[in-house]
């Protein structure tokens, strides 16, 4: 990050920027899309319920942020086609595209106004909850650390805003070796904040007393509530967000920009 900028705070979002998850989140959005789709919808699962595309699609959107509500929105989508096969029903490429072009709001109202009530979401996020796990079993024993150093030896405060709740954000912890990082620096989102909102960036910001941090993340919806918040940089780990002006391959290597003033 050159013109002589140096942060004074490093805010991580935790899904694809602490946490490798490729193995963890997409695998249960695909699993409980083909369960739902023969227990709620009576169809056939004839494909996975969720790839590479589909994702890309929906985390280039800003809205798609929790992936509990992306496996009850897909499956919404696909309910309401009249289809029996997934493969038949399910949305991709342009198909999908156009179904999300008409909302920036929130998934669960825009589902509920759109497709109505056919899917139950409460049992869909159950059903994500049981295949995510908890401590000791589930998806989340495969996910890996992104960054390697303690949240205490990164050379300034650090902050966490996710889209994690707080027994999500617990099993990151103990996947990263942060166990002690204190509650106060991280806004999840069973506290009411949400990305794309900014809120969180501004929470933050009071909390650690920082006016310019770099803002880590990977999705649309990180890039949309930095922007919003207009203050310090944005660092876009990996290669979902292209046009952003700061993206790195790593987050290692995005932690050492943000840290540098030359």
């Amino acid at each position: 990050m050159k013109d002589g900028f140096m942060a004074d705070a490093l805010i991580f979002d935790v899904d694809g920027v602490l946490l490798d998850v490729s193995r963890s989140f997409p695998e249960v959005i695909s699993r409980s899309v083909m369960s739902g789709w023969e227990k709620y919808c009576a169809g056939t699962a004839d494909r996975r319920g969720y790839d590479a595309e589909i994702e890309r699609i929906l985390k280039r959107h800003g809205a798609f942020n929790d992936d509990y509500d992306i496996a009850w929105a897909l499956l919404s989508i696909a309910a309401s086609s009249g289809e029996n096969l997934l493969s038949r029903a399910l949305p991709c490429g342009d198909k999908l595209l156009s179904e999300i072009a008409d909302f920036r709001d929130s998934v669960p109202a825009w589902v509920a106004s759109k497709y109505g009530c056919m899917v139950p979401r409460r049992e869909m996020r159950a059903l994500c909850v049981e295949l995510y796990g908890t401590k000791g079993n589930g998806l989340h024993l495969l996910e890996t650390p992104m960054l390697k150093k303690h949240w205490s030896k990164l050379g300034a405060p650090v902050g966490i805003y996710s889209g994690r709740d707080t027994m999500e954000w617990e099993l990151a912890k103990e996947s990263l070796g942060w166990e002690d990082f204190p509650d106060e620096f991280a806004v999840l989102a069973d506290s009411g904040v949400a990305k794309p909102s900014p809120e969180g960036l501004e929470i933050l910001c009071r909390r650690l007393g920082a006016s310019s941090p770099v803002f880590f993340g990977d999705t649309a919806s990180d890039l949309q509530a930095a922007a919003a918040f207009g203050k310090g940089r944005f660092a876009a780990i990996g290669d979902l967000l292209p046009e952003a002006e700061f993206r790195y391959d790593t987050t290692e290597e995005a932690v050492a920009d943000a840290l540098s003033a030359d």
